[in-house]
């Protein structure tokens, strides 16, 4: 069972995070103009279905720094930063699933990207990317979800018991959140393992990248901000949840591979992962033994093989085996 914050992707005005923060340098990719405001957007490698990254909650393009060089072997191969992120510009709008989207769609057409794409979401990632398809499903031909978040493991507080987000509506998630602003507590930036595990330049950068997030959150955010993530959070989750309790896979038979980390896990975990991956008529879980929930900072090969495997997939027409 997984409690998930209403803020655990707010976003703030470009004046207090540049005002916090050191420089990081120039950006790994291209700065994407979206609309008066630009995404960090890197880009590598040749050859289609392009595959797109979405990092989870808190992390970065950088941490796909083990997996994209070899996926840009044989194909096109994108990651990004959201928004207030890396090399990112802030917004002023609050971040939510729906927001993340549209950013996303819109920095990949104003970069010249061509769909379709095979998605890669990692944590909370894998709710964005499974948004993205509801919302451009014509774009999405493959996915790979790496020890993802999902909707029935999401829960809040209601009358006093745990509850899925996605079972509620707006007025009692609202119900939820007390009235006033909410602290948020500082922390240091993830250090050690697995981001140690990046070439040290890339370790370093990545600590500076994450000091600089946490600078940019104020101590207090104002209730209306707590308010609006939470909808976003709760109408993203609740779409997906509807779809899946409407049809029995409501991923048709989308070549779909589901990660599940083999450390620190549950067999609760395993078998909610499994129910993901039956999303899809077409599909593979596994489990990878010896990585944590970072499993392309963990064992990155079994997420290159995972997206080497829904590439061939859909290339070929052809179902997906089991390994």
């Amino acid at each position: 069972m997984k409690f998930a914050s209403f803020l655990c992707c707010v976003v703030f005005t470009a004046t207090t995070l540049l005002a916090q923060t050191k420089d990081i340098g120039a950006p790994m990719g291209r700065l994407v103009d979206i609309g008066g405001r630009k995404l960090h957007l890197y880009c590598t490698g040749s050859g289609t279905p392009s595959v797109v990254l979405e990092a989870g909650a808190g992390a970065f393009a950088i941490d796909w720094s083990l997996v994209q060089p070899e996926v840009a072997r044989t194909n096109r191969v994108c990651s990004y930063d959201r928004a207030g992120s890396g090399w990112s510009d802030p917004s002023n709008a609050v971040e939510t699933p729906a927001t993340v989207v549209l950013d996303l769609h819109t920095a990949l057409q104003a970069a010249g990207e061509k769909p379709p794409y095979v998605m890669v979401g990692a944590s909370m990632g894998g709710i964005y990317v499974r948004v993205y398809r509801i919302r451009y499903p014509t774009e999405v031909t493959g996915m790979v979800l790496v020890d993802p978040a999902y909707e029935e493991r999401l829960f809040t507080i209601s009358e006093g018991k745990p509850v899925t987000i996605a079972s509620l509506t707006a007025d009692q998630v609202r119900s939820t959140i007390p009235p006033g602003p909410e602290t948020i507590p500082k922390r240091l930036p993830q250090t050690g393992s697995p981001f140690d595990r990046l070439p040290r330049h890339l370790y370093e950068l990545r600590v500076k990248l994450e000091t600089r997030l946490i600078a940019s959150i104020p101590s207090l955010v104002p209730y209306d901000v707590v308010v609006a993530s939470a909808e976003g959070q709760r109408a993203a989750l609740a779409k997906l949840h509807q779809l899946s309790a409407a049809q029995e896979h409501p991923l048709g038979d989308l070549p779909l591979i589901v990660l599940t980390r083999g450390m620190d896990s549950s067999q609760e975990l395993k078998d909610a992962h499994a129910a993901l991956a039956r999303q899809s008529g077409n599909s593979r879980h596994m489990v990878v033994a010896g990585a944590g929930h970072e499993i392309h900072l963990f064992e990155p090969p079994a997420a290159i093989l995972a997206i080497r495997d829904v590439l061939d997939a859909v290339r070929n027409g052809k179902g997906l085996t089991a390994r």
